[in-house]
């Protein structure tokens, strides 16, 4: 009898955690399974919907092969795809607020609890996406160079890097150039560039040791994976599974920080192994760094759309998070 009201009870749990409907989504990526996030972090992710939708949400993964990762912002917004994983750099004519993100220092918990996360997930809404999650690598954003730095910094050197990098690279001299990620190895390799603005996580994987030795320090910022859905797509869903989607993302943007520790951690050793080692700013330039790059991005952003961003600013300055906490 107790082992028929335990199956029972596991039976209801398990009922009360699966969707209403079965909900099959498709989900764009910026970047393939070169990039370590794409296989150690959302697949764990979409992996972890399923299993808490008991199967009942399954997901199908396409990335830059499909579109181009400079254009995928509209497909999902329009509907062809239902979920995107990006970079709020990677769509920032169409808005720059996903870039703010990206200035703060915070947990996720910190972007929750300060407001940015609501007022961020507002914003797309307005143009036709919901934020699901934004899963967060604290370790930041480096530069991978062909040759060590010098007193002058970074000055003369063609630097790779999507808008958000730029007001950076320019205050330590450099020249930035826009480059898809794809386009790096060929660029670095012939001397079209001398470096590149990329995350803590990407250079093992796309082998960039190959063809640069040196790796930047100190690191800056955070980088922000903004996990979006298209709106018609949301609102379509069953309030029972809106809630698991919004649970389980929750709780995976506080677990996505660890595996983040543990992809950068295998990275620096896989590039020490390939014989990349560090080259360090002066002092001088590397005082104040992440207040460079808070400053430099949100005032790239507030330029291009001043209003949503001012709020941002406003909410992120009040709760301390343009500073390192």
């Amino acid at each position: 009898m107790r082992h028929l009201l335990s199956s029972f009870m596991v039976s209801a749990i398990m009922a009360t955690a699966s969707p209403a409907v079965a909900e099959q989504f498709r989900v764009l990526s910026s970047w393939d399974t070169t990039y370590a996030a794409v296989p150690k972090v959302l697949d764990p992710f979409l992996e972890r919907l399923s299993q808490a939708s008991n199967g009942e949400i399954t997901t199908t993964r396409s990335g830059p092969e499909t579109i181009p990762p400079f254009e995928q912002f509209d497909p999902v917004s329009r509907g062809l795809f239902d979920m995107l994983f990006t970079n709020g750099a990677y769509h920032a004519n169409q808005t720059p607020v996903g870039m703010t993100l990206d200035a703060v220092s915070a947990t996720p918990e910190k972007v929750h609890s300060s407001g940015i996360w609501d007022a961020v997930d507002a914003h797309y809404r307005e143009l036709g996406l919901k934020l699901i999650a934004v899963l967060y690598d604290l370790n930041g954003y480096n530069i991978i160079l062909r040759q060590p730095l010098e007193s002058d910094a970074l000055a003369g050197l063609r630097i790779r890097g999507t808008p958000i990098y730029h007001p950076l690279i320019t205050s330590l001299g450099g020249s930035p150039v826009v480059l898809p990620g794809g386009e790096i190895y060929a660029a670095l390799e012939r001397g079209v560039i001398e470096g590149a603005a990329w995350p803590t996580v990407g250079a093992a994987g796309f082998r960039w040791f190959e063809v640069a030795d040196y790796l930047m320090r100190p690191t800056f910022g955070q980088v922000g994976h903004p996990v979006l859905m298209n709106l018609d797509r949301w609102n379509g869903l069953d309030d029972k599974t809106k809630e698991l989607i919004t649970r389980v993302a929750r709780e995976f943007e506080d677990e996505a920080t660890g595996l983040f520790e543990k992809v950068v951690a295998a990275e620096e050793q896989a590039l020490t192994k390939e014989g990349m080692t560090i080259t360090e700013l002066d002092a001088d330039d590397s005082e104040g760094i992440d207040q460079t790059w808070y400053e430099g991005v949100m005032d790239l952003a507030a330029e291009l759309s001043a209003e949503p961003v001012a709020e941002i600013r406003r909410i992120a300055e009040e709760a301390g998070l343009n500073r390192k906490q």
